[in-house]
């Protein structure tokens, strides 16, 4: 169980019908790792809050679909975000600091393969 986070893009546009890498969810996410009372659907699949240090130790967050757990992610243009103040209050315990606004999603992955020159 957990709560619905609706996915943002383009300067707060609500998205719909979002594809990636050929996987569609039509308006959110249910984030598991909060308290809530909602299952993941198709609509709203499951995905994770995370906190990351990716750049000498500055702290990020990041949402990533259960989906694409254990893959290395990127941001995709799109945010998450919801009015459920239960979001705002695990925001701020991953963080350790007072937090407002949206997450980055991070759901996409790069297929392409690079080769040395």
């Amino acid at each position: 169980m957990g709560i619905q986070v609706n996915i943002y893009k383009r300067g707060g546009e609500e998205a719909y019908t979002v594809k990636v890498n050929g996987a569609g969810y039509e308006k959110g996410f249910t984030v598991i790792n909060a308290e809530g009372d909602f299952e993941p659907s198709e609509e709203y699949p499951a995905a994770e809050l995370v906190m990351e240090e990716p750049i000498g130790g500055r702290k990020v967050l990041r949402l990533i679909p259960v989906s694409k757990k254990g893959k290395w992610t990127m941001f995709s243009g799109k945010y998450a975000a919801t009015s459920d103040s239960r979001f705002g209050e695990l925001c701020e315990k991953l963080l350790g600091a007072a937090f407002y606004g949206a997450v980055a999603v991070h759901d996409f992955t790069d297929k392409r393969v690079f080769h040395g020159t």
